[in-house]
């Protein structure tokens, strides 16, 4: 846990890799609130137990940033806590499910988490925007329309200015297009970066400032641009993503191989499919 406010901390699950996501906790008088709850048991138990080191408050509220297994999976965990989310994140989560065995066979070294978990969706649900007063302070939760996914939130404390930018933002990661409407995500990081905001918790990666919004949205309008350009040249979404080259800074970003979903998520936009 790293704490990034007085009260307010990050817990960082190291590269950001496949699987392994960012959490948080807000610890307010007397209960707390906190931020995903990971994948499987091993991660959220070690999530659960960050927690009763720094506080012995109850944690009254979880939120999902999205509907995601790497953020959802150890919801079962927080049952005593008032489960908060958009309400597209409850209707995904439910669609989705639990695909146990395709899980397993992309992350085959969680394969036995993958089948100790129970569906627990979110119970609590908002539209817009909900304020949540957690003793004595504000956390509001923000929907800025579709964008990873379609029940994207982000959880912003403005006293603080720190803002849970769940998988919004990246960092470091080539982000998981998997369910992305990437214009969508263009205008939610536009949104964003009007907040006042000092520190960013990214769904993946380190710590970063407000720049992070930056260099997601600047990531993201460069494949945007390229994609397009291939496409009307009358491309093929795979040739395109073979022929894209992400220079400087971006060139180093882990889990290249999802550049190809992000290009093929693109092409669907153009064609009129999402």
């Amino acid at each position: 846990m790293v704490e990034v406010a007085e009260g307010v901390f990050a817990y960082l699950s190291g590269s950001g890799a496949t699987g392994l996501a960012n959490a948080g906790l807000v610890v307010g008088d007397g209960e707390a609130l906190a931020i995903d709850s990971l994948m499987v048991p091993s991660l959220s138990r070690a999530f659960r137990r960050a927690i009763r080191r720094l506080t012995d408050a109850p944690v009254r509220y979880l939120v999902n940033t999205h509907h995601h297994i790497d953020h959802i999976g150890g919801n079962q965990f927080f049952r005593q806590a008032a489960i908060v989310a958009h309400k597209n994140c409850r209707e995904e989560a439910l669609a989705a499910g639990i695909p146990v065995e395709a899980l397993a066979q992309r992350m085959p070294r969680f394969a036995s988490g993958f089948r100790q978990l129970q569906l627990t969706p979110p119970q609590l649900i908002y539209e817009n925007r909900l304020v949540l007063h957690l003793g004595g302070r504000e956390v509001h939760l923000l929907h800025f329309g579709p964008g990873h996914t379609r029940g994207d939130t982000l959880v912003y404390l403005p006293r603080e200015r720190v803002l849970f930018a769940g998988d919004i933002v990246f960092r470091y990661v080539t982000p998981g297009p998997f369910d992305a409407h990437v214009t969508g995500w263009i205008r939610v990081l536009d949104r964003a970066r009007q907040l006042d905001v000092q520190t960013v918790v990214p769904g993946h990666g380190p710590l970063g400032d407000r720049k992070a919004l930056d260099e997601m949205r600047q990531y993201l309008a460069i494949v945007r641009r390229e994609a397009r350009k291939s496409f009307q040249e009358g491309l093929p979404a795979e040739e395109a993503a073979r022929r894209l080259r992400l220079g400087g800074y971006y060139a180093a970003w882990a889990v290249p191989e999802r550049l190809p979903v992000l290009v093929r998520r693109l092409y669907m936009e153009l064609r009129g499919e999402l």
